[in-house]
């Protein structure tokens, strides 16, 4: 069974910021959580933090994130970046799409973004990211990016989940080694956190649109505040959800739980 390697990461990624501080644990409650407190230690912005086995991994609204020891991708990359704190989600989107790209070019699938949050396969949950940060002024202080993907698990889907789930190894029926998987995911996001950060945001929310599972599909989103429903307009330079509604009122949303009709 392949372990994680830094040293292999680091070769096969090659030289990024997102490269140069890769710390690795054999057991962790949390990456998110850890990886907030590298922040308040002075880590550097691109440290990456994974692990082999989490005991308290969560998602979004406090879900817990279940994953087996030595089988998936755990990680978190700790990020202090020069943007407005409404374009944080943009972010999310950029590790998406990352992820996406890796997966085509190590495993010949193609995934899809299900916004706000997660990679689906073959319309199963494949992964799931989880956003955290703090905010100084109009800008943050520090994003936390948190990802569990499946890779050489095979979910049961009897097992009492809360959403149907697949992994790599399912949709493949092979082995896919996580050091070159999470090595090309840093490469490829290295690229495109630098077009969100510079100019080229337009191009990147073209393929964030491209690879969207819910643009022109009926959705109904539970914002905490109400349930919205309507047809998918597209995703928004900053992350956001844009839908028409039954009346024609066109409404954009920053955050929700979405159900999809497909």
């Amino acid at each position: 069974m392949e372990s994680l390697d830094t040293e292999k990461i680091k070769a096969l990624a090659g030289k990024s910021v997102f490269s140069e501080n890769i710390v690795i644990h054999k057991r962790l409650p949390s990456t998110n959580t850890t990886a907030k407190e590298l922040y308040t230690q002075g880590a550097a912005h691109g440290t990456i933090v994974m692990a082999e086995e989490q005991t308290a991994g969560r998602g979004r609204m406090d879900r817990k994130w279940f994953s087996p020891p030595n089988k998936n991708i755990l990680v978190s990359i700790l990020l202090m970046p020069d943007i407005k704190a409404e374009n944080v989600y943009a972010l999310t989107l950029a590790l998406a799409v990352s992820s996406i790209d890796a997966i085509k070019e190590l495993c010949g699938c193609f995934a899809m973004i299900k916004w706000p949050n997660d990679i689906y396969l073959n319309r199963k949950k494949l992964a799931g990211i989880l956003t955290e940060f703090s905010v100084r002024g109009e800008r943050p202080a520090y994003v936390i990016l948190g990802m569990g993907m499946n890779v050489n698990w095979c979910p049961d889907e009897e097992s009492g989940m809360l959403f149907t789930s697949t992994s790599l190894a399912k949709a493949t029926g092979e082995q896919v080694s996580r050091n070159r998987l999470i090595a090309e995911i840093l490469k490829r996001f290295d690229h495109l956190y630098n077009d969100i950060t510079g100019e080229r945001m337009d191009e990147f929310n073209r393929r964030c649109n491209r690879l969207s599972l819910l643009t022109g599909n009926m959705v109904s989103v539970d914002t905490g505040d109400g349930i919205i429903s309507g047809k998918v307009i597209g995703l928004d330079k900053d992350g956001g959800l844009t839908l028409e509604t039954q009346d024609g009122e066109v409404k954009k949303i920053l955050n929700g739980d979405v159900s999809i009709r497909f």
